[in-house]
């Protein structure tokens, strides 16, 4: 399946949506044209025209009311997609009605259109089964024209049964898999009385669960999780903290990120999410119940057949892009902003840069350690130190367009985030981003041996 994000998803939806009935009402017309032509014609009879123009009338309504629909439901669309970059609240409405006549009218405008081209297929038949025009040419003409009118009968009984089918399914969230481990204040009483100190010198809500890994970088969420060994995580606030970053940055630095994360949950935005997330996740499983594409042995006609109507779906994903990632950069300059409480703007900054120019290295060591024979691996933890000692930190300038990764969201380019803080690249701050020396932070949190 295409992705719905792609660049010109809408526009080529634009265009198909809209042309291919404009096509079907122009060759309905002409054909209309033609049935009134017949009667003067003495090589045909007024019976062929008595049945045939009636159906190319209706095949000219099917196609005209189909455009209309179209251009109903696009100026529907891009009035939402405006409203949406008002609030975030409009942002969330607009996806859930979008739910609720999406799917119906993507399979009205399929039946519409399939519907107009089996009626150009029967007025071509029907013109070549007539008497004074029967020949063996017009026979193959009109057992094509019946194959392809079965065709477009299947496909249409399918796709309003899937999509009937996906309408009524509301299945739970499927989880995140992350690599890590929960640990609790029993375990780890350093680590959660340091988170603590957190949340209340920012007057935040502390997590439910806090999860040490090696994969991803901070995070927090209320999206279901479980571990990659299978345990899964009691629902609620939870709490992510990557061991290698966390090795090389101090104390004051992981403060800040850390009050940035529990951030989002007093400002509400994993609880947004998890309103988002299912609307959407149901906007693009009826797109597939549409086109099909999620079946392996579909043989991809049904995708072409159904383009029009799966591309206006893409194309409304798409069409509020804009929106997504405007709310998404608020939550997180937001979100920085409150990490300042704990430490300042100095803290925040490098920690973002310490992170940036840890990234790569990190990425590295989980590559080897996945696909290592086990004899030649040495740990992701072990090997980041190895390598930062041995090739040092990258210049963060080059960084400065970078997205910080993240399991469920988008973030801005760390250009933007220094920016809103207000701190500016210095020598001395590079020097600071890219010290090579590890941090003892780890044992005193409880999560290494000293």
């Amino acid at each position: 399946m295409a992705d719905p994000a792609a660049p010109g998803t809408a526009s080529a939806a634009f265009r198909l949506g809209l042309g291919l009935p404009l096509a079907l009402a122009a060759v309905a017309g002409w054909q209309h044209y033609r049935a009134r032509q017949w009667p003067l014609d003495l090589a045909h009879g007024q019976d062929a025209a008595l049945y045939l123009g009636p159906l190319s009338l209706l095949s000219l309504l099917l196609g005209l009311l189909a455009a209309l629909s179209f251009c109903i439901a696009w100026t529907m669309m891009r009035r939402a997609a405006h409203r949406a970059l008002q609030s975030r609240d409009a942002l969330l409405q607009a996806f859930g009605a979008g739910r609720r006549w999406l799917p119906l009218f993507m399979v009205l405008q399929t039946l519409l259109i399939f519907a107009g081209l089996i009626g150009l297929l029967g007025f071509e038949a029907g013109r070549a089964i007539d008497q004074s025009y029967r020949s063996d040419g017009a026979i193959k003409l009109v057992l094509l024209s019946g194959l392809v009118a079965l065709l477009l009968l299947w496909y249409a009984a399918r796709i309003v049964w899937d999509s009937l089918r996906m309408a009524l399914r509301r299945p739970p969230l499927e989880p995140i898999q992350i690599m890590g481990q929960a640990v609790t204040a029993q375990q780890a009483p350093a680590l959660w009385e340091f988170v603590g100190d957190i949340a209340r010198c920012t007057h935040a809500r502390l997590p439910d669960t806090v999860v040490v890994g090696l994969n991803e970088g901070f995070f927090v969420t209320e999206h279901p999780v479980a571990l990659v060994n299978g345990q899964q995580l009691p629902a609620g606030r939870v709490l992510y903290l990557p061991l290698p970053y966390m090795s090389f940055m101090h104390r004051a630095e992981v403060a800040a990120v850390v009050a940035h994360e529990l951030g989002h949950f007093s400002a509400d935005d994993t609880a947004y999410g998890q309103r988002f997330a299912p609307i959407y996740q149901s906007l693009s499983d009826s797109i597939l119940a549409i086109t099909n594409e999620h079946d392996a042995n579909d043989d991809g006609w049904r995708a072409w057949a159904s383009a029009p109507a799966s591309l206006f779906g893409k194309g409304f994903l798409r069409s509020f892009d804009e929106a997504v990632q405007h709310w998404s950069r608020k939550r997180e300059l937001a979100a920085d902003a409150f990490s300042t409480q704990v430490g300042g703007n100095l803290p925040a900054a490098t920690a973002l840069l310490r992170s940036a120019v840890l990234q790569g290295l990190v990425e590295e060591a989980l590559a080897h350690n996945r696909n290592a024979p086990p004899q030649q691996r040495e740990g992701v933890l072990a090997m980041v130190r190895r390598l930062v000692d041995e090739r040092g930190l990258p210049d963060p300038r080059e960084h400065l367009e970078d997205h910080q990764a993240h399991p469920l969201d988008t973030h801005p380019p760390l250009r933007a985030r220094l920016q809103a803080l207000g701190i500016s690249i210095t020598p001395e701050l590079i020097v600071r981003a890219r010290d090579t020396r590890p941090t003892r932070l780890l044992a005193e949190l409880g999560l290494e041996a000293a």
